[in-house]
């Protein structure tokens, strides 16, 4: 049987929604092959068949382990494709974010095809975060070897709305736009009094409030903490702090100092207890830092979405993730989050079970939007349309 497409998948970082991608690529008769440094199955393995080429791991403990890390990759999956056949295109995701550069050099040598998957717009973070100045030289110089890399990309892929106009900026063209998901039926609402999670951790009885993810430096974690300490006289409320990043020591040493008997620090769960995990919280937290609103959308949310949980959101009303929310009513969104503010709205969740039941419900819904389906789509788009 003729293939159809030839295609280099490069990923440091192989995530659920990469292995998705990869598997429909496979199952349309595609001939793909992934170059990764870890691949982080949740809830469906990547296919046996697909070939994988490991190199070194990412490093996102601090800026400079994340940069040496990434540039090394880089530099081993340059070599790869260069040893490999023209006539494959390269699917390029932004993990690392020098990772895209790949395809303009090769494009532009041996006129190889290829396309960008932009979940993280570079280098418009280091700038958003304060990290470096617009007016400095390596960001004149990534912003113009940006914009003549997304205009030669066959397809240029993003998540939503406002990292689309982001990127418009450099390419005068509107990205395509296909958003996350979720396996809806790998996270799903489960009841606390089945739910071996919730009895592990004596949960049945409480209003949960959980954090699960990377507890990275830009992440407003201490919030949580703060909150925490604010309620900590009540105890119908309990926070779950899931998760293992830059701040784990940070925040560790927060809830030892204040005493918190009502905050749970946990490591990331294996995949078995995920599902268990993320449906004990009746409030999911999902943090976007000043500066990401239009350059990110935290993956988490969906997996909040799916699990029925409200979703609380440390961020701008403005951003993707505060309009996901708003559209769907499925939560509430704080800017400034005050400790005070925080704790009197969960104190008013445990005497209004009719709201919390409205948000929690909204939110199961809003995940049918978000399925795997739209895996489907990059295929579209990459060989579909072009045949």
């Amino acid at each position: 049987m003729k293939s159809k497409g030839k295609y280099i998948f490069i990923v440091q970082v192989t995530r659920q929604l990469s292995i998705d991608i990869l598997n429909r690529f496979h199952e349309e008769g595609a001939d793909i092959e992934l170059v990764t440094g870890v691949v982080e199955v949740n809830y469906a393995p990547l296919n046996p068949n697909i070939k994988v080429k490991y190199f070194n791991k990412y490093n996102n403990t601090s800026l400079f382990k994340r940069t040496y890390t990434g540039l090394i990759f880089t530099f081993l999956s340059f070599f790869y494709v260069l040893f490999s056949s023209r006539n494959k295109e390269l699917i390029l995701i932004t993990t690392p974010p020098f990772i895209v550069f790949l395809g303009s050099f090769f494009k532009r040598i041996r006129k190889q095809a290829y396309h960008l998957i932009i979940w993280d717009l570079y280098p418009d973070v280091l700038i958003n975060f304060g990290l470096l100045k617009p007016s400095s030289w390596i960001i004149r110089r990534w912003q113009k070897m940006n914009a003549n890399c997304f205009k030669k990309a066959d397809n240029v892929f993003t998540l939503g709305i406002h990292l689309s106009s982001a990127i418009e900026k450099y390419t005068n063209e509107k990205p395509i736009i296909i958003p996350n998901w979720v396996n809806t039926d790998f996270v799903k609402p489960i009841q606390k009094q089945d739910n071996i999670f919730a009895k592990e951790h004596q949960l049945t009885d409480k209003l949960v409030v959980m954090y699960s993810g990377n507890l990275g430096l830009t992440h407003n974690i201490e919030a949580i903490v703060e909150t925490a300490e604010y309620l900590k006289e009540n105890n119908k409320i309990h926070f779950i702090i899931i998760g293992e990043g830059a701040k784990k020591v940070k925040i560790t040493q927060m809830v030892n100092q204040k005493n918190l008997k009502n905050v749970t620090m946990l490591p990331y769960q294996d995949k078995e207890m995920l599902p268990y995990s993320l449906s004990s919280a009746d409030v999911g937290v999902v943090t976007l830092s000043e500066g990401a609103e239009t350059i990110s959308v935290p993956s988490k949310t969906y997996y909040t979405l799916a699990a029925g949980s409200l979703v609380l959101a440390l961020a701008s009303k403005d951003s993707e993730l505060g309009v996901l929310i708003e559209n769907y009513n499925c939560g509430v969104v704080y800017e400034n989050p005050k400790a005070q503010v925080l704790g009197t709205f969960l104190t008013e969740l445990l005497e209004n079970e009719e709201r919390l039941k409205t948000y929690k419900e909204n939110a199961r819904k809003a995940s049918f939007d978000y399925s795997p389906e739209n895996a489907k789509k990059y295929y579209h788009y990459i060989y579909e349309k072009k045949h």
